[in-house]
This record gives C-alpha cells, sequence and structure tokens, in this order.
C-alpha cells in the first residue's frame, strides 16, 4: 500500500562545497591583502617627493647646526650643506626620531658631548609664520621671512637648553628667543 509519502535522497559530495569555502576564503585574504598593500601605496608621497624616504639602520632625517656662526637672519635661508634645508622649528620639534649629523655640525669639545646635538647653542630656524619683523616675541618674527636685517628687525633662534628644570620659552624640548636680524649665529640645517 502507497501511504503518499515520498523520501528523496540528496547524496551532497563535500569535496566541492570544502573547495568552494577554500576558493572565498583564498580570494578574501589576496583581496585584503591587496587592499593593505594599496594602502601604504597611497599613504606614501608621490613621484614630486621633496624629502628622502628613510633608509634602513638610520633612525630618521639627520639635521645640524652649522658650525660657523657667521650668519645673519639674511643669510640662513643659504647656510646649509648640499642635501639639507634651512630647517623649520616644526621639523625639528622631535629629534628622539631624528640623527643629529656630527661630522656636519657644531660640536662642543666637552667630554659629556656624545654624538647628539650641543645645548645651549643657538641657531636660526624658520617660524612657519606670515613674514614678520617683530614685535620681540619668539616665534612670531622670522626677519620678515629671513629676507631683511634692518635696524630693529628681529628673528627666531632656538637652542636645546641645558637647565631643563627652567620653564622660559620651551617648544617642546627648544627654548626659544628673539635675536635681532642684524646679529650673526648658527642656522639649523635638516635633510631634505
Amino acid at each position: 500500500m502507497n501511504d503518499g509519502k515520498v523520501t528523496i535522497r540528496i547524496n551532497l559530495d563535500t569535496l566541492p562545497l570544502r573547495l568552494l569555502i577554500l576558493g572565498l576564503l583564498a580570494a578574501l585574504m589576496v583581496g585584503l591583502v591587496g587592499s593593505v598593500a594599496w594602502a601604504g601605496e597611497r599613504a606614501s608621497p608621490g613621484e614630486g617627493r621633496r624629502y628622502a624616504p628613510l633608509s634602513q639602520g638610520v633612525s630618521g632625517r639627520r639635521y645640524y647646526l652649522t658650525s660657523a656662526d657667521t650668519y645673519d637672519g639674511n643669510d640662513a635661508p643659504g647656510a646649509c650643506g648640499a642635501g639639507y634645508h634651512f630647517a623649520s622649528v616644526w621639523e625639528l620639534l622631535d629629534v628622539s626620531n631624528m640623527t643629529y649629523n656630527s661630522a656636519l655640525g657644531y660640536q662642543h669639545t666637552i667630554p659629556d658631548m656624545g654624538d647628539g646635538p650641543p645645548s645651549d647653542v643657538e641657531g636660526w630656524v624658520r617660524t612657519g609664520n606670515v613674514a614678520n619683523v617683530g614685535p620681540n616675541v619668539p616665534g612670531t618674527h622670522n626677519c620678515g621671512g629671513y629676507v631683511s636685517v634692518g635696524t630693529g628687525y628681529k628673528g627666531t633662534v632656538v637652542e636645546l637648553p641645558s637647565n631643563w628644570a627652567a620653564p622660559g620659552t620651551l617648544i617642546g624640548t627648544w627654548s626659544a628667543s628673539s635675536w635681532s636680524c642684524d646679529s650673526t649665529t648658527r642656522v639649523w640645517c635638516v635633510e631634505d
């Protein structure tokens, strides 16, 4: 007697299903790795790069303070050697990621010098501000964009202080002062 029941058996071979899942996972991984690599390429500067990339084994861009202290505010932009430019204070703000070029830069002749930058030795620095010759406030004046040395014109110099407890005019680890643009001193330079 037939009671109207129909039994349907579906025999799935699980191998194609496993291959399909494995293929989907592989495609997902390729897409993920590709998107990370693509994002990395997009994050790095393009062909018109102004600064050199870091090379392996180097702890960052190099910087130095000119050995000669003969640069007035007008001379500062041309003081740095080949491969370096007149530094902005913002390029030097965190020197822990940089390497002081002691072969080019000024060094104290004291036992405590090491290979780092000197303390208590100031140098001209770019401010990132609009061209200004005053007032007598560090960071707001820059010898008119470091192109003027007129009487009464002021520019900004910075140094790494030796008195670590003095509040003064500290910018991060730097101490800033204003100098007469016709005075001569050293210049802070940073690698292109």
